[in-house]
């Protein structure tokens, strides 16, 4: 048991210094012996290790009772040998393992960099060692990448782009410390992969790098086959089962081409794909996944100048009265064509808008242009109509939203009746904050709608706390209305429910008769979707609605 705590503690030096010499050496019987020596520390000196052997005759290239020496300074200053007229930096560490004390030498050369300071090369430090996984991070990816050493086995590389699906769920249900276990148990299992051929690294969060040498493509097939599979099993963590899953984007290169930056990039490409198309699968980058994800960084750069290059436009989808049969409201939706990127879906970069901030600024554009409609076209002598706006959750909260959208009615001068503002679920958890933001809205008179009613598991409450005018009923339910029965049973009670309680309904996403049918049937006030019209610009909304 002894020597299996020391070897382990062997194998933890080694890890944490994965491109250095590593000897560890012990006191016995008035002389220093070698109880460990890793390849590179038997390459360096050209010896054969023995466990057990004299230190002087395995350190035969190099004065022996100079190290010695530095042992018996006891400091952790950086020394420096010479082997062949290379420089070597030496640094030593005292480490006591079942009550035996062992001191670490580990040896760097200094040819590649000849300056370089003692904190750098300051052993016990984690530089290339991720002690929550126990794996390898970006760090000594980098490092091994630059190592041509490593890239003489084959001809082909494959980077192996994996993140876990949904992780984000463990991290707020089971808290920091069980899901980090979670995280440390996934990691086992991607170690199993590890081969002369295949190394595993941790990237970021939730996300892991492999770098695969291969002849065959199929063995790449195998290899993200096996990566998948090894997450089958669940995993236990205090007494409880969990599963996971995991979505892989795969970028090939050969020898000659390799270049890490950009393999990161087009395996983050394909990795995109996935995740957005079913996760739980692989995918390797094709040249038309450019146009699928552009570079987001650069997106977002883009975005930042949108409003004033007056790239962002507004379509509107009309909203037909089942009642009356006749279109008396519409739905704003944001389009943006870039300069660069051309027309982008709203998928694409309103993500990127709420994760920078500025959402904010381009959903009060929207609101201040749908303003400015509502004035041209009372101008125009057009009849008035009420007009759905998306809020999104971080304009919802801002301190001064309800004086801001009172601000803009007083200043177009719009009936606040025909202002609908559209909030989600996740903008309504705070019971409340919530409930004073819409009860001053409800004061100015604006409408409330909940879009994308029936997909959060609170819905029901709100219907019963908030002060709201509207349901939306998701496209996902109204999609096989006319073959799920749960749909079915889905939209007649949310049609039911919204009735008893006075609030109107809109349904979402209807494409064809069948539906609409069923929901004439069943009293649902308002239906938009592809079956009457796809969002239209102004100037087409104007010829086939105002005239």
């Amino acid at each position: 048991m002894i020597k299996h705590n020391v070897n382990n503690l062997f194998e933890k030096i080694i890890q944490l210094n994965p491109f250095d010499a590593i000897v560890v050496l012990q006191y016995v019987e008035q002389k220093y012996v070698v109880q460990h020596a890793n390849c590179k520390a038997v390459h360096l000196f050209n010896c054969s290790f023995e466990e057990g052997m004299d230190a002087g005759q395995f350190f035969h290239q190099i004065n022996w009772s100079e190290v010695k020496q530095f042992i018996l300074q006891n400091d952790q200053e950086t020394k420096r040998i010479k082997i062949d007229d290379v420089e070597i930096a030496v640094v030593l560490q005292t480490m006591m393992e079942q009550g035996k004390e062992y001191t670490v030498i580990i040896m760097r050369s200094l040819l590649t960099s000849p300056i370089i300071d003692n904190q750098r090369l300051h052993i016990m430090s984690s530089a290339y060692y991720d002690e929550l996984t126990e794996l390898y991070n970006r760090r000594a990816l980098n490092k091994q990448w630059t190592d041509h050493d490593n890239f003489e086995k084959t001809s082909n590389v494959a980077l192996l782009l994996v993140d876990l699906d949904r992780f984000k769920k463990f991290n707020e249900s089971l808290g920091k410390q069980r899901s980090d276990r979670l995280l440390f148990e996934v990691s086992e299992r991607f170690r199993s992969l590890r081969s002369e051929y295949c190394e595993v690294f941790r990237h970021n969060g939730d996300e892991f790098v492999i770098i695969f040498h291969y002849e065959a493509l199929e063995e790449v097939e195998t290899l993200a086959y096996n990566i998948l599979q090894s997450l089958q099993e669940p995993f236990i963590v205090d007494n409880q089962e969990y599963f996971v899953s995991a979505s892989v984007g795969i970028a090939l290169s050969t020898i000659e081409e390799r270049d890490l930056d950009n393999l990161l990039h087009q395996a983050d490409q394909a990795l995109f794909y996935i995740k957005n198309n079913g996760r739980g699968h692989y995918c390797y980058y094709r040249e038309e996944l450019k146009h699928y994800f552009p570079n987001e960084a650069l997106m977002e750069a883009h975005l930042h100048r949108a409003i004033e290059l007056k790239e962002f436009m507004i379509y509107f989808q009309p909203q037909v009265n089942l009642e009356t049969n006749k279109i008396d409201s519409f739905e704003a939706l944001i389009r943006w064509e870039n300069r660069k990127f051309g027309m982008v879906s709203p998928a694409q970069f309103i993500p990127i808008a709420e994760s920078s901030g500025l959402i904010i600024s381009i959903g009060e554009w929207v609101l201040e242009r749908v303003c400015q409609y509502q004035k041209e076209w009372r101008e125009y002598g057009f009849k008035p109509v009420r007009i759905a706006v998306n809020i999104s959750p971080k304009q919802f909260k801002q301190k001064d939203f309800v004086k801001r959208i009172s601000a803009l009615l007083q200043q177009y001068k719009v009936e606040p009746k025909y202002l609908e503002l559209e909030i989600t679920e996740s903008s309504m958890t705070n019971l409340h904050e919530t409930t004073s933001i819409l009860s001053r809205l409800k004061e100015i008179g604006v409408y409330v709608s909940v879009d994308d009613f029936g997909t959060g598991y609170s819905s029901l409450s709100y219907l019963k706390e908030y002060p709201i005018d509207i349901i939306k009923i998701d496209q996902s339910f109204i999609t096989d209305i006319e073959k799920d029965r749960k749909n079915k049973a889905i939209v007649e009670t949310i049609i039911l429910l919204a009735q008893n309680l006075g609030l109107e309904v809109i349904a979402e996403g209807v494409e064809e008769t069948a539906q609409e049918q069923f929901l004439r049937e069943n009293n649902c006030q308002k239906v938009q979707g592809y079956l009457y019209n796809r969002p239209l610009p102004a100037n087409q909304i104007v010829e086939q609605y105002f005239h």
